[in-house]
């Protein structure tokens, strides 16, 4: 599992922890869109632009995000 995916996997409990069952999905996806935001010291803007190119990119470089290779891998 990779850093970010860690951390948005511990962003989306915190934040469905604070919505506390009150909202929608929607409320506690913007709360872990705002703490990943915070983390990587972006706008919220970026941070949905990060998130949605994560997978096109890792599609044109030929990678399966389900199953990518080792990391020792490619510096090789």
């Amino acid at each position: 599992m990779s850093k970010i995916s860690r951390f948005m996997s511990k962003a989306v409990q915190l934040a469905k922890n604070a919505v506390g069952g009150r909202g929608e999905v929607a409320d506690y996806t913007v709360l872990s869109v705002h703490f990943l935001r915070i983390d990587l010291e972006k706008s919220y803007r970026e941070a949905l632009n990060l998130l949605s190119e994560i997978s096109y990119v890792l599609g044109e470089i030929g990678l399966d995000a389900a199953d990518p290779s080792d990391h020792s891998t490619r510096s090789k």
